[in-house]
């Protein structure tokens, strides 16, 4: 038999086969037990919530968000601030879903381009407005001290914040005091280019992108929900990862936007009466 035709199979003695089986089978025991020590003890712990996304879900180190850490959202673009609020606003309502409890948020006017806020929009996102207090200031170290009050008086379930900028220490101390008083603890900052350390167990990008309208909202060239493409790039013992989303107004719930070549046609009943 020519040797071209031969199979590996053929040629490769079977104790060498068995050799490169075990040397794949230690190699990949290595790594799960890398991956276990570099894994934070939390990945075990209990009461996480979801944003109701498995995609996300199973590339998150614990299996889902935890509620008691510092997790910092940060706009694409300027343009994209409403974008990144947004997301924040969907993390705190599907925390609230798992856990009731009171909302701290400290606006910045000074941190961010995302305007007042508007208590309609945050209604339609599940957020119940008699729980949420808010505070308003114009200075990063006024709101980063609020946090922390707010964080260690066992008051609230969960703490935003909008900051500029924010250095390894105070992002530390929030982390912190996060972990230690069961809190969930975001941090909203604006479109910059450079980012330096942080102690968030997750940092996000936040970008805006155009919505598909649907149904009537197609057939009145209305804009269709809002739609974002959410970024984690990075995630202490988590896989990064990139998703385009979109608010399901059916559901009120976020959810992976359908490929363009995936989503419904035009109504073909476009007689509206």
């Amino acid at each position: 038999m020519p040797r071209d035709t031969l199979s590996p199979d053929t040629i490769t003695p079977p104790f060498f086969r068995h050799c490169n089986v075990k040397k794949d089978q230690r190699i990949k025991d290595l790594r799960a037990r890398i991956n276990a020590l570099e894994r934070p003890s939390w990945t075990r712990e209990k009461g996480l919530f979801s944003l109701g996304i498995p995609e996300i879900d199973c590339q998150l180190p614990a299996g889902g968000f935890l509620p008691s850490a510092l997790y910092e959202i940060i706009a694409n673009r300027p343009i994209d601030a409403g974008a990144a609020t947004g997301f924040c606003i969907t993390l705190l309502a599907a925390l609230l879903d798992y856990r009731k409890g009171r909302i701290l948020w400290c606006l910045n006017n000074n941190a961010t381009d995302a305007g007042e806020i508007y208590p309609l929009g945050l209604v339609q996102y599940g957020l119940d407005l008699s729980n949420l207090t808010i505070v308003k200031t114009t200075r990063d170290t006024d709101v980063l001290w609020a946090m922390e009050e707010a964080l260690r008086s066992d008051t609230f379930t969960a703490v935003l914040g909008e900051v500029k900028e924010i250095n390894m220490t105070a992002s530390r101390r929030l982390q912190l005091a996060a972990e230690e008083n069961n809190t969930l603890t975001l941090l909203l900052r604006p479109a910059t280019e450079t980012l330096g350390p942080s102690a968030a167990i997750q940092r996000w990008r936040i970008k805006t992108v155009p919505s598909h309208p649907r149904g009537f909202a197609a057939i009145l060239n209305e804009p269709g929900s809002a739609c974002w493409k959410a970024k984690l790039f990075r995630s202490r013992g988590g896989t990064p990862g990139t998703w385009s989303m979109e608010w399901c107004d059916e559901t009120d719930h976020l959810a992976l936007a359908a490929p363009v070549c995936d989503r419904p046609d035009r109504p073909q009943n476009t007689n509206v009466t």
